[in-house]
């Protein structure tokens, strides 16, 4: 039988543990830990299996000798990844892709459990591989969607975060919300259908909205999840155009430790410059899917047309996948830099790692999502 690949990167287990989750990394062993500490069991854990329950589960640039992995072509992968030692995260995990040929067969024996018997597990993994990043809030609403409501301490979505998306989305749907409710803008009419669209519980208090976008229930529940997708991430965006630059500039001014060569300073000089570059063309990608939700939508309540609202909601899932994955790869660029940098402070980085930092950061700006 096939057996799971050993992780031994440069960026270490208890470094990715230290970093928590991310849009690219859901850390199931802290969520455990916490629990633990705190005396409070998780009685909805998000796997049936314990093992699994203790995993990192990664969205995966593949490299370049990991594409022949598949057969469809794609750049990115699940990675499950369960530590060797959970006393000593150093000790690295074996890993496997979710899809790969035989993945059941290799996880099950990485846990010796039989995971084909565990199908629920097998559909929490599914679910986890077609979501394009691991957003508290998209994962949440992602897992409701496939009938999954794990424990809610799965979701670190900050209580700020949500009372800023919320503020946000406010203002963003107000004038929807009038047409659907008549004309009438009271404040609180608005703030209580505001928290039920970012809720998953869709009752009939929002019919008049369904009615005015002339949508079945199905229609709708889809239309809504994607359409909070957009929401979400157009909020993201605002906080990620001003973090850009300034990132584009600490990569370019922070120096390795000596022992590069001259003709390796002028190679990391011209990465730094793709990755400059590719943050830049990522960011422009994003805006422009972002402009045709804001084209769709400015049609439905300026010019008083809900059908150009419900052909871009209905048409949306293949764009709510870009937008998610396109914002997956800025993400991963900032919050593994601001993490890695703030854990060294001032020193200088090590060489060979710093290579590979770049090398990972390039191959995450590297390819264009049809």
């Amino acid at each position: 039988m096939a057996r799971p690949q050993v992780e031994n990167s440069v960026r270490s287990l208890s470094r990715l543990h230290k970093a928590g989750s991310t849009a690219r990394v859901l850390d199931l062993l802290r969520v455990w830990e916490n629990a633990q500490h705190d005396n409070e069991p998780i009685e909805k854990p998000i796997f049936t299996h314990p093992i699994l329950n203790k995993s990192f589960v990664i969205k995966h640039r593949l490299r370049r000798n990991e594409t022949d992995i598949f057969e469809d072509g794609r750049a990115t992968a699940t990675k499950v990844l369960l530590p060797l030692d959970l006393s000593n995260l150093d000790a690295g995990g074996r890993y496997i892709f979710v899809g790969q040929p035989n993945y059941i067969d290799i996880l099950s024996d990485a846990t010796g459990i039989d995971i084909s018997a565990r199908q629920s597990d097998l559909k929490v993994m599914r679910a986890l591989d077609s979501l394009p990043s691991f957003d508290p809030f998209l994962l949440r609403e992602w897992l409701a969607k496939f009938g999954v409501f794990p424990d809610p301490r799965y979701f670190e979505l900050s209580l700020s975060s949500v009372a800023q998306m919320e503020a946000f989305v406010f203002v963003e749907i107000s004038q929807l919300v009038s047409m659907s409710l008549s004309g009438h803008t009271q404040n609180e009419s608005i703030t209580r259908l505001v928290k039920k669209l970012l809720s998953s519980n869709y009752d009939r208090d929002l019919d008049p909205l369904r009615e005015v976008l002339r949508l079945s229930d199905e229609e709708f529940r889809e239309g809504m999840f994607c359409w909070k997708g957009f929401l979400y991430y157009k909020w993201s965006a605002k906080t990620i155009e001003q973090d850009i630059p300034p990132l584009i500039q600490d990569i370019r001014s922070r120096q390795p430790e000596r022992g590069i060569d001259a003709e390796g300073k002028a190679q990391l000089e011209a990465s730094r410059r793709r990755i400059g570059r590719g943050m830049v063309e990522t960011y422009n990608r994003l805006v422009e899917t972002i402009l045709n939700y804001d084209n769709a939508y400015k049609q439905m309540t300026s010019a008083q047309n809900p059908l150009a609202f419900k052909r871009f909601l209905l048409a949306s899932p293949k764009q709510f996948l870009l937008l998610g994955e396109t914002m997956g790869q800025l993400q991963h660029v900032l919050q593994f830099w601001r993490y890695r940098t703030r854990s060294s402070g001032t020193s200088p980085i090590a060489a060979d790692e710093y290579i590979d930092i770049l090398r990972d950061f390039e191959d995450s700006m590297s390819t264009k999502i049809n």
